[in-house]
């Protein structure tokens, strides 16, 4: 029989959990890839442009950059003209969105996860790159689903390139992102609590090393559940309370539920500083919320079901797991996705299928691409889901794992 207390330590651990073992490291790595971002991006418009023939690794490597902002900024371009629509499936089957937070803040706190995560990056940058030159090789745009075996096959692929005007073709790139309204309860509790929730996030980030260390001190120390602030794991918990209830706060305030990142957020990081520290703690809390509600998902699926966790692993394996991984990838946000990565950290499923819900997933970049243009987000989603299934397939086959 399932008790209250059962239950309110599972929502007290999780929330600990995902605040000190998730979030802390995630806020670190989305403020350092969002100022690179910040300070190169006029420069990445200009080089792509004048660039056709590099233009599918370029926007692999956009797409493989841990968070949606690389790929997002490839999605106005494509509606301008400026890119192949294989750079597009590129960037796509490369980027791992906002769950690439929670594979390296794994790998920064436990060891054995650092070659999955090199392991997974590498093999959807290189299948990104091999099957955007493929679909270009082919000319399958999305008009021309087939390619060349499309009926009334019309070749749209040469795109004009103008290297002339770079700055006005940056500006126009970026405007096409548009900008957030500066109105309305969202816009004034995120811009306003951001500071806040940074100083609260600072702290958990020094207390998550000190626990780093501790536990690499002693094999036996674990951090216990304590209320009382004035004790040290007391203070660590509210610590961690306080930085995940923040979080969901911050969750809330965005316009979206299960993407974060929007052209507006993007537009508004690329254009100021601020913005990048306000919209980075945005980002975390919403990579926060998903990964508290995985793990609740699966402590309660524990509880409920009398599983334990290698039992439940049991089910996350084998081809259907690499099929149910890929068709998760074809849900728009980040959020699905993130719930799917997680399920690797904690050995739900396999190393195959988290491949293939790499490949397969999108990000966030779906959306602009959808407002712009339906037609090619629909292919697209179809076109990232075809190699997710053959490499996760693939890999089942010749048995790798981590």
């Amino acid at each position: 029989m399932v008790t209250f207390n059962e239950i309110i330590e599972i929502i007290v651990v999780s929330m600990r959990d995902a605040f000190l073992a998730v979030t802390v490291f995630v806020a670190a790595m989305v403020l350092l890839f969002s100022w690179l971002q910040y300070i190169t991006a006029g420069r990445f418009v200009d080089t792509i442009r004048s660039n056709t023939r590099w233009q599918p690794i370029i926007g692999a490597l956009m797409g493989i950059t841990p968070g949606c902002g690389g790929a997002i900024v490839m999605m106005p371009m494509y509606a301008r003209g400026y890119v192949t629509y294989g750079t597009v499936i590129a960037t796509l089957i490369s980027t791992l969105g906002d769950a690439a937070f929670v594979l390296i803040g794994a790998a920064v706190t436990e060891s054995s996860f650092i070659l999955p995560v090199i392991a997974v990056h590498l093999i959807s940058l290189f299948v990104g790159v091999f099957w955007g030159y493929l679909v270009d090789m082919l000319k399958i745009t999305p008009r021309n689903p087939l390619g060349k075996f499309s009926p009334n096959f019309r070749d749209e692929l040469e795109l004009e390139v103008l290297i002339d005007g770079k700055k006005q073709i940056s500006r126009e790139v970026f405007e096409d992102l548009g900008r957030e309204e500066e109105n309305g309860w969202r816009y004034i509790l995120l811009h306003k609590g951001y500071t806040i929730w940074w100083i609260i996030t600072t702290l958990g980030l020094i207390f998550a090393i000190m626990l780093l260390f501790w536990s690499a001190q002693d094999a036996n120390f674990v951090l216990e559940i304590d209320y009382n602030p004035l004790t040290l794991h007391g203070f660590i918990t509210w610590i961690g309370l306080i930085g995940t209830s923040l979080s969901i706060i911050l969750y809330i305030s965005q316009r979206n539920w299960i993407g974060d990142d929007t052209e507006a957020s993007i537009g508004d990081k690329l254009y100021s500083m601020r913005e990048t520290l306000i919209h980075s703690a945005s980002e975390t809390a919403f990579v926060t919320f998903w990964v508290m509600s995985a793990y609740l998902i699966f402590e309660f699926s524990m509880l409920f079901s009398d599983l334990d966790q290698t039992e439940l692993a049991s089910y996350g394996d084998g081809v259907i797991a690499v099929i149910i991984a890929s068709l998760i990838g074809l849900i728009p946000g980040c959020g699905p996705q993130i719930i799917a990565i997680t399920a690797y950290t904690k050995d739900i499923i396999s190393f195959p299928a988290l491949v293939a819900n790499a490949i397969s997933q999108d990000g966030d970049a779906l959306f602009p691409l959808l407002a712009r243009h339906r037609v090619a987000s629909l292919w697209a989603t179809i076109h990232t889901t075809i190699p997710a299934l053959i490499v996760g397939v693939g890999l089942m086959l010749f048995d790798v794992s981590f």
